[in-house]
């Protein structure tokens, strides 16, 4: 399959994938003539040269330290991901200017609830918007979403100095609500909702809020679970998927970038839509209609494929996606992104962010409501 070259262009400026080796250019030896100064230093002098040297280093470091943040940087970065993420706890009081131009105070993530068992009430949903993470086992869901609520949140971040098989510590992920996450498959056993807030502060006396859900799903496929439990937590997400309502806005249906959409996917879609189609055809008015919410792919895992594998799996999953729905699928685009710290998430190098998670937040984000007025504000100003 042939490698779409715009897309490629796409791929290697988010910086996701393994990047295309350069071949490396042998350094040729200098060759010194016989004219060529050979006066040796004595020892104190060589103690000077390397005082000096070391002296001016330090006086570089410090001066880094000191270096304020550009005005550009320090009034809108491009690194942080808009409202209404939420900030580390760490960050709770601080204020972080958005580019509209007024303070937006990041509140910390809450679980608004939960739902165990098939019958079992939601949470009730406020009019927020919902975005679900559907996908199969251990293919990344909870490791993704807690890179969602936590990741890209500090905008000091500099490159540091790495370890092989270590992530430094300015890269992990703060405190707070997480999603279980572990190498046995199965271990997402219920639905969690996390709320994500930001209260935006215009002036003194009025303020807005803007929230949105978060829906960590049960993992299908191979789990290690009875087949009764799979097929419950199974039931669960369909009902939750088909009558939920206009309030889930979206489903992230997430796909390893190095086995694409596989036989569990497809059994998915088709079972969710064969659903549809029997509850429509009964002629039973007081029931609810029932729709399939807007389906976004995300590629996840995208660090242990090479860029130009990368793009044709692309091409290939958006293909494998209209063969599954039997309705003209959306005009979404196809995500990619890697949940690892420092390579996906808190990778920023110069004035990008890498590793595709922010721009998985920007498309989540351009789905919260306008914010409205506090009603503590209305009140101050009657």
């Amino acid at each position: 399959m042939p490698v779409d070259l715009k897309l490629l262009e796409y791929i290697e400026r988010i910086g996701v994938g393994i990047p295309k080796r350069k071949p490396r250019k042998r350094p040729q030896r200098k060759r010194y003539s016989r004219k060529h100064d050979t006066t040796v230093l004595d020892t104190q002098e060589e103690l000077d040269f390397f005082r000096q040297r070391i002296g001016n280093l330090k006086k570089e470091r410090r001066a880094r330290k000191k270096r304020p943040l550009s005005d550009s940087r320090a009034a809108v970065s491009p690194c942080l991901p808009p409202p209404p993420f939420a900030s580390t706890p760490s960050d709770q009081g601080a204020h972080e200017t958005s580019a509209e131009g007024y303070k937006v105070k990041r509140r910390p993530v809450k679980v608004i609830g939960w739902a165990n068992v098939l019958g079992e009430r939601f949470p009730k949903n406020k009019g927020l918007p919902e975005v679900a993470l559907a996908g199969r086992s251990n293919v990344g869901k909870s490791t993704l979403l807690n890179a969602l609520l936590y990741g890209n949140q500090d905008n000091s971040l500099e490159r540091q100095n790495r370890r092989r098989g270590k992530v430094p510590e300015g890269k992990k992920l703060p405190k707070g609500p997480k999603a279980v996450t572990s190498d046995r498959p199965g271990e997402t056993r219920r639905i969690t909702f996390y709320q994500l807030s930001s209260e935006i502060i215009v002036d003194k006396d009025e303020k807005a809020i803007t929230s949105m859900l978060l829906v960590d799903l049960p993992g299908y496929g191979f789990a290690y679970a009875s087949e009764e439990v799979a097929q419950d937590w199974k039931n669960l997400m369909k009902d939750y998927i088909l009558h939920r309502g206009k309030s889930l806005k979206r489903v992230l249906l997430l796909i390893d970038a190095r086995h694409g959409m596989k036989k569990p996917d497809r059994d998915f879609l088709e079972d969710l839509q064969s659903v549809v189609y029997t509850e429509t055809q009964q002629d039973d008015r007081s029931k609810k209609s029932v729709e399939l919410p807007p389906i976004q792919l995300v590629l996840t895992k995208c660090d242990l494929v090479s860029q130009a594998d990368l793009a044709r799996r692309v091409v290939q999953a958006k293909e494998q996606l209209s063969d599954c729905l039997r309705r003209e699928p959306s005009s979404l685009p196809v995500m990619l992104v890697s949940a690892k710290p420092g390579v996906g998430f808190n990778n920023v190098r110069g004035d990008r962010a890498l590793g595709g998670v922010l721009e998985l937040q920007r498309e989540i984000a351009a789905l919260a409501p306008k914010p409205e007025r506090n009603s503590r504000s209305q009140n101050n100003k009657k």
